[in-house]
């Protein structure tokens, strides 16, 4: 992993909002075949405008701290547990040196 993939990683989570919305579908994301959250469970859980939630899910998911899977005509969302992990393990070992 390098600098920038951490930054970018780290700047997908850099807001409450995004570590709410990370908390929630996190719990989804931890079991293999797992389909994830819908968005619209997660906007009326958070109490966010679709248009606000759209903004973060995008973001996250493009940084690669969200998959997105399309189930019909809803997409949900899940934590990229491996990606955050990794991040975690390069900021402990080589970042804190240890």
């Amino acid at each position: 992993m390098t600098p920038e993939e951490t930054a970018l990683i780290l700047s997908a989570i850099a807001q409450p909002t995004r570590l709410e919305i990370l908390q929630l579908v996190a719990p989804y994301s931890r079991q293999e075949g797992d389909t994830g959250l819908p968005a619209g469970e997660i906007a009326r859980a958070l109490g966010l405008a679709p248009a606000t939630l759209s903004f973060h899910l995008k973001d996250m998911t493009y940084k690669g701290l969200l998959i997105q899977t399309r189930h019909g005509r809803s997409v949900h969302y899940r934590a990229d547990l491996d990606e955050l992990l990794r991040t975690l393990d390069y900021l402990v070992t080589e970042v804190c040196g240890g």
